[in-house]
């Protein structure tokens, strides 16, 4: 009996982190720096379906559909 709620009891824990595990955090762009996303429409990474771009090269933007599929680029334009 106690064998059979350990192994729920874990198999439980199990369930509940593999479902509340955080998501990737947004890299922050340093002074001089921008950040730029690229999104893609599935896993081959050859379909570009949206932009998001920020920081303090050029002017932030964010443009199309965000998908779990992407890239990201650093862009250093020396600092203000």
């Amino acid at each position: 009996m106690i064998r059979r709620l350990l192994i729920a009891a874990v198999l439980t824990a199990g369930a509940v982190l593999a479902t509340a595990l955080p998501a990737q955090a947004i890299p922050i762009a340093d002074p001089g720096e921008s950040v730029t996303y690229t999104f893609y429409s599935d896993a081959t990474r050859t379909v570009e379906v949206g932009w998001w771009s920020y920081g303090t090269c050029g002017i932030p933007f964010d443009y199309g559909q965000h998908t779990a599929w992407f890239t990201i680029r650093y862009v250093n334009c020396g600092v203000f």
